[in-house]
């Protein structure tokens, strides 16, 4: 009893929780509870500590250079929640290590900057560019600037792991009004599935992610909306 009165204090009551009795169906909520319980108790060894610090600091370094370099300017950083990269960054990675290739990503302002320089790999001398209102000479159209707000703007990168497999990693530009880029990433990857044949193993390949402001998940009819497009 001691040991299991631990290991559920380990599991809730400690920086992180989860909140899922509320789902009726029973089958999901042990299936999180599993899953949630199980992961307490997976370490990390050296390397991936220093890994995650790295890209961590990383993360702090951009917002606080930008802070710096273009402190009049919006910029709608982290401040506070610089573990979203690291976060996003180990989950492409887990992705990649199931078979995803191709990865369509939609999310809020708050980190977009980030998001764009050090997951999806943006180029940080364009981004500044932008900043200061020059249109960079680049081969790629999704790096040109234009007129709008640069926390609104995305882009399209490749890259490679060490072992040779490459990834295609898209930021969906998006609009002000919070959660209307959803639909638009569920349709860009059903696209892409489309493309890659359509059958199982391939539509596999491509993984929409979107993340949803805190507010906006509730408060945006098109979150519910596009959950109930999911048999589609």
């Amino acid at each position: 009893m001691k040991e299991l009165l631990e290991a559920y204090q380990t599991a809730y009551c400690q920086k992180i929780g989860v909140e899922f009795m509320h789902i009726s169906d029973r089958a999901k909520c042990n299936w999180i509870r599993e899953k949630f319980e199980a992961i307490q108790y997976e370490g990390f060894d050296t390397e991936q500590k220093v890994n995650l610090y790295r890209r961590l600091n990383w993360a702090h370094s951009w917002g606080a250079f930008l802070g710096t370099k273009f402190n009049t300017m919006k910029r709608f950083d982290l401040e506070g929640c610089e573990s979203f990269v690291p976060g996003l960054k180990v989950a492409i990675d887990a992705l990649t290590e199931l078979g995803g290739r191709d990865y369509v990503i939609g999310m809020p302002h708050r980190g977009r900057l980030n998001v764009l320089a050090n997951v999806v790999r943006k180029p940080a001398e364009v981004i500044m560019a932008e900043f200061q209102g020059v249109v960079p000479q680049h081969k790629d159209e999704d790096n040109i600037g234009s007129g709008d707000v640069k926390y609104h703007l995305g882009t399209t990168f490749k890259r490679t792991y060490e072992n040779g497999v490459e990834i295609k990693l898209s930021l969906l530009a998006n609009p002000s009004h919070l959660e209307a880029v959803n639909p638009v990433v569920a349709g860009r990857a059903r696209a892409e599935q489309h493309f890659l044949g359509g059958s199982k193993e391939d539509r596999k390949k491509v993984v929409p992610i979107v993340v949803n402001g805190d507010a906006a998940m509730a408060g945006q009819g098109i979150v519910f909306e596009c959950l109930q497009m999911q048999d589609l």
